[in-house]
């Protein structure tokens, strides 16, 4: 049965915080791990976040100057970390009914409708994910240590 990995638990993985032990516990129990583009983009824009410590115009104006040496590092090892736990990448459902309903349902934002919605698409049970509000979709177990 497959698991979708959310980008908090990446993240945790490839930037020392307090829950990389948690994500990495997780991680060892999880087989067929999947995710979607979106989860990768996000973990990329708070990844280089913490690195520059900086968001919205303030990131993009620091990343257009040049890419620092450890924010090319953090990419390179966000493409070791996929292959390495061979995480499978879905795509998500072409379904803007099923997305407007899940965000209505379980109010959620648009990026966590769409990991909802995917699940849903694709019959995955089970997330891992320190995002509290996948707690209230009744048909997804979110995976802890």
């Amino acid at each position: 049965m497959a698991t979708l990995i959310d980008s908090n638990v990446i993240v945790s993985l490839l930037i020392q915080s307090e829950k990389t032990e948690d994500a990495e516990k997780i991680l060892e129990n999880v087989r067929n791990p999947v995710t979607i583009i979106t989860v990768i983009e996000e973990s990329i824009y708070i990844g280089l976040s913490l690195i520059y410590d900086a968001r919205g115009t303030r990131l993009k104006n620091k990343i257009k100057d040049c890419l620092r040496d450890d924010a090319v590092s953090f990419l390179r090892n966000l493409e070791s970390f996929l292959e390495d736990f061979e995480i499978k990448l879905i795509a998500p459902p072409n379904d803007v009914k099923l997305l407007t309903e899940i965000i209505e349902k379980y109010s959620l934002l648009p990026n966590d409708a769409l990991i909802v919605a995917t699940c849903k698409f694709y019959g995955i049970k089970h997330i891992a994910s320190f995002d509290k509000d996948f707690q209230r979709v009744d048909f997804l177990e979110v995976v802890v240590v």
